[in-house]
């Protein structure tokens, strides 16, 4: 841990952008989308609404939740501006009190949101709860965490995480809640490892005193948005699914059923 305090960002303020963003929602679509072909889907915790579009453009009907009322605006003008009304809906609320009824979804995708939840509001449990509640019998959930408690840094208090998953810890609490495990996949061995250690943890570290304008200014924060590069290396962190087996890496994807 690095000398200098670093602060829970303020969600909203920027989009979520970056190569191992867009390779774990790869991921999670690769995932998700042989387990449903079509219907109404949630996405729990849609952040700046990257995936949302992402599950809009391969048909499915799907209704965004997010608890940063910053991102909701963001997502919505991201509708207003690429026509997507008719198949996104965003709303602002919370994964442990979903304003929607029993059984009303085909299928969920929660990315990167259960370990932001804290005991106080429901916690992971809760939110988890919530999910199969509103998901159909057999309905498919894919979500995704971080990995290995051993491997908190700078990054967790930065992202506002509550706690870091053991990869049976985290299927485990997916059982509990009336799901079957369809799969477990560890992401983020050995390449996300080196990115994360080599490149974004001394980025952040570098810019975590910066105002947004100031950090977006820089090159380096720069180079980490350009899409051709951001693509490629998200492509090439593929190469960590060789390990998705082991426990190494540092994040977890996993896809169930509703019972």
């Amino acid at each position: 841990m690095s000398e200098q305090m670093i602060e829970p960002t303020p969600w909203g303020e920027t989009e979520i952008r970056g190569p191992v963003h867009l390779f774990r929602e790869r991921l999670l679509m690769r995932l998700f989308e042989p387990l449903l072909s079509d219907g109404r889907v949630l996405d729990a915790g849609c952040g700046s609404g990257s995936l949302a579009f992402e599950l809009a453009k391969c048909g499915f009907r799907v209704d965004a939740l997010e608890h940063s009322s910053e991102f909701v605006t963001m997502v919505r003008h991201k509708i207003s501006r690429y026509g997507n009304e008719s198949r996104i809906n965003v709303q602002q609320g919370s994964v442990t009190r979903l304003p929607f009824d029993d059984a009303v979804f085909d299928g969920a995708v929660c990315g990167e949101v259960i370990e932001h939840v804290k005991p106080g509001d429901g916690g992971d449990v809760g939110a988890i709860a919530e999910l199969a509640r509103v998901l159909k019998p057999g309905a498919p959930c894919v979500a995704s965490v971080p990995l290995n408690q051993k491997l908190w840094d700078d990054a967790d208090a930065w992202a506002g995480h509550v706690k870091r998953y053991g990869r049976e810890e985290f299927a485990d609490l997916f059982r509990q809640a009336g799901f079957d495990i369809q799969s477990v996949r560890v992401w983020g061995f050995p390449l996300g490892r080196i990115y994360h250690s080599v490149l974004f943890g001394p980025w952040l570290r570098r810019t975590a005193s910066m105002t947004p304008e100031q950090r977006e200014g820089r090159r380096d924060t720069r180079a980490a948005r350009n899409p051709v590069l951001v693509g490629a290396v998200a492509g090439a962190l593929r190469f960590d699914e060789l390990f998705a087996r082991w426990p190494w890496g540092r994040g977890v994807i996993l896809a169930a059923t509703r019972r």
